[in-house]
């Protein structure tokens, strides 16, 4: 067995350790886990790990429709912005913000820290954080590169039994999709649903926001 499959047979196992149930003698309580995946919005054509005036106007417009659909969130997680991404059409490394900068206006409003401690690329990372315990009841909103989603949406949907079958390709022009992972855990009965919505916010002014009032 080669390395690659040794480091994913180990993330296999922790995932299914974490996010199956223990129990002793009496039955464990009930637990709905809702974990929300966007897009970062709309970027530059330079890439410069940014958001343009679009997509930024998505993210300041975001927090209301999120809350409507899913009401307040426990847990915000965006990827290290330390981290360097080869972007733009000349590949060139710039800090990674986009998927921040769209979720902080929602972490704002709430008042919540955003989890920053995974790398774009570390998908594993994230599966297993997502799969403690501590979020077992929780809503959590994950903003994240689309590509990087997919592949995260999909393996942890196996991982709990469900079809990544179920899971659509991210088309590289769509910023309004949420995918949705709603986990019921019962006992050592767990089943995993995916759900597809649109968050409705294409079309956003390309005229970036200006100040409400000028002293």
């Amino acid at each position: 067995m080669g390395i690659k499959n040794l480091k994913e047979c180990a993330v296999s196992l922790a995932l299914a350790a974490a996010f199956w149930p223990s129990f002793a003698g009496a039955a464990a309580a009930e637990s709905v886990q809702t974990i929300v995946f966007i897009r970062h919005a709309e970027k530059p054509a330079q890439g410069l790990g940014m958001l343009n005036c679009q997509g930024l106007n998505r993210a300041l417009a975001l927090p209301a429709v999120l809350l409507a659909k899913f009401g307040k969130f426990d847990a915000v997680f965006a990827p290290d912005p330390h981290e360097k991404k080869p972007d733009g059409e000349d590949s060139q490394l710039y800090n990674y913000l986009r998927p921040l900068l769209t979720v902080a206006p929602l972490a704002a409003q709430l008042g919540l820290p955003i989890n920053t401690a995974f790398g774009y690329a570390d998908s594993a990372g994230l599966q297993q954080e997502l799969a403690l315990p501590k979020y077992h009841n929780a809503v959590l909103l994950v903003g994240w590169e689309h590509h990087q989603l997919e592949g995260i949406v999909k393996s942890m949907l196996s991982q709990m039994g469900g079809q990544a079958g179920d899971v659509p390709d991210w088309k590289s022009r769509d910023f309004d999709s949420i995918y949705i992972l709603t986990v019921h855990r019962s006992g050592a009965v767990m089943r995993a649903d995916f759900a597809l919505a649109r968050q409705r916010l294409d079309g956003q002014s390309m005229t970036c926001p200006g100040p409400s009032r000028v002293n």
